[in-house]
């Protein structure tokens, strides 16, 4: 069926050919040609459209590792539903939280050691129930807590394991581990980054930490208690480091070690269980609705030669300018399409084609998934569309454009920091190389 439509386009690219003169596979009146019959084959009888589009979307479920993406979500779903949250808030606050601006170090630390169980942004909504309160009450304005919490959310889609690191390395061929990796290697310095930003904020504006004394015996408790929850996500990563399972498994693994934690710390019900359920299912349903449709996008872009002149369009500036140039003129594409949609359904649809227009040149395939992840958090922090934003504005009863206004600092730091990760390689590849693992 591929194979007629590609060849009623090479006879309709002739019959133009003989009427123009000749036409540039990457003139716009050769996509328009490819478009035109594309529809034309599709919207006749022998077309089958139904068949090419339904084989286009399945494609990417027939993939064993899709079903980790799954088997991670409800392993976050546990954490989440369980409200183990509060867990990890009782044992920061003893060894940070007294520091001045110590609550807004908790929020960042939080946020990521949440990450850390989910493997997504969704640590923004419990966190802002937990220390949005708390920081008012220590000072900080209303506006300046919604900021901060929307400004670290997005650091749970960079510590592995990470959904979005699972579907760039799943769409694009690339190794899962090295993916989370360089995740984890961004992660850790945006999270240094923010912590150095909301000191220096709390202490210039006199912001409070918390007032309460711990003895040793109370820090020693309740970071014992907080030592399971951690211990699943880790012993997950290192069984795939060592290779003891497969991403599907450690991902099965995870899901069973959740389930036991949260019976262990008796949060589990059975109405709380059936929740989590459904919950996963739909969370899992949403992204790979996305991951399939990005397929289809890729499919009909491939047809029409869309992907071909992108990739001509980066290696010319590359040849012409510089590899470093071209990968600037990604970023600002990504980090404009990011405020309006999800970038990575740009990483499934156009992910492998980039790839092969940098490694020529010498770029890690590594380095453009972590422009890519980039893209995710900066789409989910910032104007029009910004996840974390709506999140806080609904669980804070803030207004939008007052976090708008309050979170522009941290938006200008990410965007120093992805200049930073642009033509600095090891800022995403240093864990990875420090692990052994080829980029």
């Amino acid at each position: 069926m591929d194979i007629n439509i590609v060849e009623q386009v090479n006879i309709r690219q002739k019959h133009v050919e003989d009427k123009v003169g000749g036409i540039h596979e990457h003139d716009p009146r050769y996509i328009l040609s490819n478009i035109e019959d594309i529809i034309r084959h599709l919207s006749s009888s022998h077309g089958k459209p139904d068949a090419i589009v339904f084989s286009s979307y399945l494609f990417s479920t027939l993939f064993m590792t899709s079903m980790g993406v799954y088997l991670f979500v409800l392993m976050g779903t546990v954490f989440e539903k369980a409200g183990l949250t509060e867990v990890i808030v009782d044992a920061l606050e003893p060894l940070v939280g007294r520091v001045k601006g110590g609550l807004a170090v908790v929020t960042v630390l939080g946020c990521t050691f949440f990450g850390l169980l989910t493997g997504a942004v969704a640590a923004t909504a419990a966190f802002s129930r937990i220390m949005g309160p708390e920081m008012e009450k220590r000072g900080y304005p209303r506006e300046c807590v919604a900021a901060i919490l929307a400004a670290s959310a997005p650091l749970g889609a960079f510590i592995p394991p990470s959904i979005p690191a699972i579907i760039i390395a799943t769409s694009t061929g690339t190794s899962v581990l090295t993916m989370f990796m360089v995740g984890g290697a961004i992660g850790i310095i945006v999270m240094v980054a923010l912590i150095i930003l909301a000191l220096a904020t709390s202490y210039i504006k006199g912001y409070g930490g918390v007032e309460k004394r711990f003895t040793v015996r109370e820090v020693f408790i309740r970071v014992i208690k907080a030592l399971p929850l951690l211990a699943v996500p880790l012993l997950v990563l290192a069984g795939i480091y060592l290779g003891v399972f497969s991403v599907t498994e450690a991902g099965a693994l995870g899901a069973l070690g959740a389930f036991m934690v949260a019976a262990c710390y008796r949060r589990l019900t059975v109405r709380k269980i059936i929740d989590i359920l459904l919950e996963s299912g739909r969370s899992t349903a949403v992204v790979m609705l996305m991951i399939s449709t990005s397929y289809i996008l890729n499919y009909t872009w491939s047809l029409t030669g869309i992907n071909n002149s992108m990739l001509q369009f980066f290696v010319n500036i590359s040849k012409t300018y510089s590899p470093y140039v071209s990968l600037t003129v990604l970023a600002i594409i990504l980090a404009i399409l990011g405020m309006f949609f999800d970038v990575i359904v740009l990483a499934v649809a156009w992910g492998a084609t980039i790839m092969s227009a940098f490694t020529p040149y010498g770029i890690s395939p590594y380095h453009i998934g972590a422009l890519f992840l980039f893209g995710v958090l900066l789409g989910t922090a910032t104007s029009p569309v910004g996840a974390a934003v709506f999140v806080v504005s609904d669980s804070l009863k803030v207004k939008i454009e007052e976090i708008f206004k309050g979170i522009i600092p941290f938006v200008l730091l990410y965007i120093v920091l992805y200049i930073i990760l642009i033509f600095i390689p090891e800022t995403s590849l240093w864990l990875p190389r420090l692990l052994g693992l080829t980029t």
